[in-house]
């Protein structure tokens, strides 16, 4: 099981849309057979409704290794 938690309730709708596809390519990616969930942190949306999404993904580049990990290796970047 594989979780991921939005602290935005867009982003939560938007990948509850794909979850099927994402599960599907995580699946194969790892060569297991992941189960995805997807939840909506209410909390954590309240907390940083001030915030723009640019902040949130600088905040979350400097504190979370798989992002970072993103960043580096693949060249990941916000599309939003």
């Amino acid at each position: 099981m594989l979780d991921i938690s939005c602290c935005r309730k867009f982003s939560y709708e938007e990948l509850q849309q794909d979850r099927a596809l994402l599960q599907k390519e995580l699946s194969e990616f790892y060569a297991l057979p992941l189960k995805l969930r997807i939840l909506y942190d209410a909390h954590k949306d309240a907390c940083t409704r001030e915030k723009t999404v640019f902040t949130l993904f600088q905040e979350l580049t400097q504190s979370n290794e798989v992002i970072r990990f993103l960043i580096t290796e693949f060249g990941g970047e916000l599309v939003y």
